[in-house]
């Protein structure tokens, strides 16, 4: 069975949604995803919907939003219309809030305060009162099926988030590395925090993300690929996501221009300036160990997924890193790479 497959991207020029969303239906997508970050792209929830209406089968998902911009009735509401022109077709994507909050000078939510959202979002879109900041309330549309309510995600690169998306939403989206070690603290930090609670781990859906770059080999691309996925080791701080002492610093220093919008999501030399600065640093055969290895051809990544497949990572919410390949022609090269 080929890998259930997330695409995952910052939202292109609006006219261009419903081309990408048709493509990834086309070559047997599972979903597409769209990121949150209002300075720099389309209106999220219209990218949405436009995917929506262009496709019959693909899921659409916000890959991801924040509890901080977006009040819990707000993307209720959002979500509830998404679901109503497409049932069982959108799943929501949060996270404590990233571009989307420093790039206007905002600061990510506090994890008791993302808890706080889902548990709300998750009443409102089921038709029941949520309590929210001290106050109380509920939808009132006529006729919320709690059936239908779109499954609440949670993109984690920590420990502590992990645990908390564990316990309240109804899948998390993890960012905590690749190598046998990671996967398995990953995996025992689910169980461990589903049985504080007394939830089932079948209750929690375990996506995994990663980017992916096409280039003439694997070896070339990771020249230019390799840090540019590795943001997740510093977001929310390092504690807990098995970094040696005398790393943290380095990935400090690694990403000390990150919180830039235009050189996070906008620079197209992106990879290339990380992996010269890992270089340097002497960090990139650790980065390698942890990485998902998602580079090359399709027939690389092809063979790549066809590994983490076995090795259970069946659910692969991928970003693209490709600037100098367009990316409608990305999405080919992935569909060739998953049916190969």
């Amino acid at each position: 069975m080929p890998p259930m497959i997330c695409l995952n991207i910052v939202p292109p020029p609006l006219k261009s949604v419903a081309d990408i969303a048709m493509a990834c239906e086309r070559v047997g997508l599972h979903a597409i995803g769209f990121v949150d970050s209002p300075l720099v792209a389309p209106e999220l929830y219209l990218c949405c919907g436009t995917s929506l209406f262009a496709t019959s089968r693909l899921n659409v998902f916000t890959a991801v939003t924040n509890p901080v911009t977006r009040h819990p009735s707000v993307a209720a509401s959002a979500a509830l219309s998404l679901s109503e022109l497409a049932p069982q077709r959108v799943a929501i994507g949060l996270a404590t809030g990233d571009s989307a909050l420093w790039g206007v000078g905002l600061r990510p939510a506090k994890v008791a305060f993302l808890r706080e959202y889902i548990v709300a979002l998750k009443a409102l879109m089921c038709g029941e009162e949520a309590i929210w900041q001290g106050h109380t309330f509920r939808m009132h549309w006529d006729n919320i099926d709690p059936n239908s309510a779109p499954p609440v995600y949670v993109a984690c690169s920590g420990p502590r988030v992990l645990k908390m998306a564990a316990q309240v939403a109804d899948g998390v989206i993890v960012s905590m590395g690749y190598s046998p070690e990671d996967v398995a603290y990953v995996l025992s930090v689910i169980s461990e925090s589903c049985a504080e609670v007394g939830r089932d781990t079948k209750e929690v859906e375990v996506w995994w993300y990663s980017e992916f770059t096409f280039g003439p080999d694997a070896e070339t691309v990771m020249e230019f690929g390799l840090a540019s996925e590795t943001h997740w080791l510093i977001m929310g701080g390092t504690e807990g996501k098995r970094i040696p002492e005398e790393y943290k610093p380095l990935l400090h220093e690694l990403h000390s221009d990150t919180f830039d919008l235009e050189t996070y999501l906008k620079s197209p030399d992106r990879g290339r300036v990380l992996a010269k600065r890992a270089k340097k640093l002497g960090i990139s055969d650790w980065l390698v160990a942890r990485s998902a290895r998602l580079w090359g051809t399709p027939n690389d990544i092809g063979t790549r997924l066809e590994e983490l497949r076995e090795q259970g990572l069946g659910n692969l919410w991928l970003g693209h890193v490709n600037w100098d390949l367009e990316l409608l022609k990305a999405v080919e090269m992935l569909g060739t790479a998953i049916g190969r």
